[in-house]
């Protein structure tokens, strides 16, 4: 197997630990191997760019929401708590039911090659498309099974604000201390923040539990174990890469709503496909170089 000299593989150091300087170092890498990368973006994360458009796409023509949703919802909470929900359910459902397919195929084989690719950058090994879409192919049960840890882990966090938002204001109404609306808004705003910290940490523990997939002989809840350790005392740089990362996502999706909604045509939606392949090649960069970074540390 080629191997480049080790005066031109670069060294990460403990000191890159800074948002800044792990994107600088991505792009650095991605701008290195352009060319494999590039593959990488339209061979494995296009299908996945492209079913999230498309659900936008539906959202956007088709907004009518299923009667039974409407059913359900106004069972579970008041009419004016039921119309807010039913909206987001309703988006993110139709989001969930188009992207899935493709998320749990090409888009963990793409984030396998990209994270096995800056391995390689790293290791000096000489990079090579159809190894990398192999070695990709074989970790791809391991991602699959820790991905079903993290959504189990989403849904129980998920479960238990949805129940404290249905019976906690029926509670309060039926004791008298205010109404049903009220007492959903307070659940809401207490449950609220602490909610999407918790769903926020899981996302990250998720992406680098990845890395270690690829990387490491382990999967499943040991991956998130693993890679829970891993930003210990490093919060901060994980959270701000998260930040960076879907300021990236929403900007691209900003732009394909806003030209959905003005006219856009084919190629329009094509080069939004593109841009959005490319942050999922970087994202899966960034959390590679941190987690070589931080590892000979840990």
């Amino acid at each position: 197997m080629a191997r480049r000299s080790a005066s031109h593989v670069f060294e990460p150091s403990v000191h890159l630990i800074n948002t800044a300087q792990i994107f600088r170092e991505s792009i650095r890498i991605l701008l290195r191997h352009s060319t494999h990368f590039q593959s990488i973006s339209i061979f494995l994360f296009s299908p996945l760019s492209l079913s999230l458009f498309l659900s936008h796409f539906l959202v956007h023509n088709f907004p009518k929401i299923p009667s039974f949703t409407v059913t359900l919802m106004n069972y579970l909470f008041n009419h004016n708590e039921a119309h807010h929900i039913i909206k987001l359910l309703s988006k993110t459902t139709v989001h969930i039911i188009i992207t899935l397919p493709s998320s749990i195929t090409f888009g963990l084989v793409g984030r396998a090659a990209a994270i096995q690719a800056v391995a390689d950058s790293y290791n000096g090994v000489a990079l090579n498309e159809r190894r990398l879409f192999m070695r990709s192919g074989l970790v791809w049960m391991k991602l699959l099974l820790t991905c079903c840890w993290e959504f189990f882990i989403v849904s129980i966090l998920l479960g238990s604000l949805v129940v404290s938002m249905v019976i906690v204001p029926k509670t309060l109404l039926v004791c008298g201390v205010c109404s049903s609306e009220i007492g959903f808004w307070a659940v809401l705003a207490v449950l609220g923040i602490p909610f999407c910290m918790g769903f926020a940490h899981i996302m990250v523990v998720g992406n680098l539990a990845r890395v270690f997939v690829v990387l490491e002989d382990c999967c499943g809840f040991e991956s998130l174990r693993r890679a829970k350790g891993l930003i210990e005392g490093r919060r901060q740089t994980v959270f701000m890469m998260v930040l960076v990362k879907n300021v990236g996502f929403r900007l691209v999706e900003f732009l394909f709503d806003f030209r959905l909604f003005k006219g856009m045509s084919f190629f329009e939606g094509l080069v939004l496909a593109s841009m959005y392949s490319l942050v999922l090649v970087l994202d899966s960069i960034m959390n590679s170089v941190f987690y070589h970074i931080c590892k000979p540390w840990h």
